[in-house]
């Protein structure tokens, strides 16, 4: 043989059998790329945490192996998005979970994502004659969209105030046409929310907060398929156990959490900092933990829109087993 003698070639194939073997058996052993479902993903500040998790590799080793964010837009959508991921768990708005149950999906609500309503308000024009939500007798005031949260709490604060039967309540499309319909005078009062309502105060009078209304309020949560509880019980822990080490860091490192918010939702760094403070204040971020008082005010709220016509059986549809065991409570 040229230059190469056969025990030399045996030598040299059974080396390469042998890197072949290991290689073979590292690339068996690698991961799945697994991609979380996540509603309103760098919209609402409620998903933080999970660009927190992200970003810091919390959702990554130890059997997770997170490496992408499927963002989607309000109601069915990130359902949809959890359906066709390979992983089982996701976070979305608890009407949706309470519609898709109801219809039938085997779902399982298993986390707190938000207990606290956050920074919607209604507001209306600083050059309106309106001083006060009393005032919005006889007026036209946009919500989003029907059964909606701001359908929810502007029902509820119409009807807190005496004004059922006395204000025409408008379903918009969004947060964007409510502030051009009340730039062009076809609403008198419209949902705002950051960044509009920090950083152009000057051009809006407040006339309530949503939280005035529900001091408390479960409008996100985390689902799991029950096969994804019941296959991977301890995958669905440590995502759980993820996003709340990702709350604690935010809580206790501020300024690289503003840095992340930044990037996520396209604000510059000292807008991210104007706006984080009064969300640490409000507790928006639940370490995941569900609260009677927020459970109630939901159902109440989809009572008030006519998505269910009984209070919701929350024993039926949430399983606090996944959490830690100091963030489980007495909720039935």
């Amino acid at each position: 043989m040229t230059g190469m003698d056969k025990s030399g070639l045996l030598g040299r194939r059974t080396f390469g059998a042998i890197c072949a073997a290991v290689l073979g058996g590292c690339v068996s052993k690698t991961q799945p790329e697994e991609k979380l479902a996540i509603s309103e993903y760098g919209k609402l500040t409620s998903t933080l945490p999970w660009a927190v998790a992200f970003k810091k590799g919390y959702l990554k080793g130890d059997g997770l192996n997170v490496t992408d964010i499927i963002s989607s837009g309000v109601g069915g959508g990130g359902l949809r998005n959890l359906l066709a991921s390979n992983l089982g768990v996701g976070n979305v708005g608890t009407t949706a979970a309470i519609a898709a149950i109801n219809q039938g999906m085997d779902l399982r609500i298993v986390m707190c994502n938000a207990d606290h309503i956050g920074d919607l308000t209604w507001a209306t024009r600083k050059d309106s004659s309106i001083q006060s939500i009393q005032d919005l007798a006889g007026k036209k005031v946009a919500f989003t969209a029907p059964r909606s949260t701001t359908e929810m709490v502007l029902r509820a604060a119409i009807a807190k105030a005496g004004l059922n039967g006395k204000v025409e309540i408008l379903a918009i499309g969004g947060l964007g046409p409510g502030l051009t319909a009340l730039a062009h005078g076809a609403v008198d009062a419209t949902p705002l929310v950051d960044p509009t309502l920090t950083l152009e105060p000057e051009k809006y009078r407040i006339l309530f907060h949503g939280y005035d209304i529900f001091p408390k309020f479960t409008y996100s949560v985390v689902v799991a398929t029950r096969e994804f509880t019941e296959k991977y019980p301890d995958k669905l822990r440590k995502i759980l156990r993820a996003r709340r080490r990702a709350v604690e860091f935010m809580e206790q490192n501020r300024d690289e959490t503003a840095a992340i918010y930044a990037q996520l939702f396209e604000f510059s760094l000292d807008v991210a900092k104007k706006l984080l403070p009064k969300y640490y204040e409000w507790g928006q971020w639940s370490h995941g933990a569900f609260s009677k008082e927020g459970l109630k005010a939901m159902s109440d709220g989809m009572m008030l829109v006519g998505q269910i016509d009984k209070p919701v059986d929350w024993s039926k549809v949430i399983d606090q087993s996944f959490l830690d065991p100091d963030q489980r409570r007495e909720l039935f």
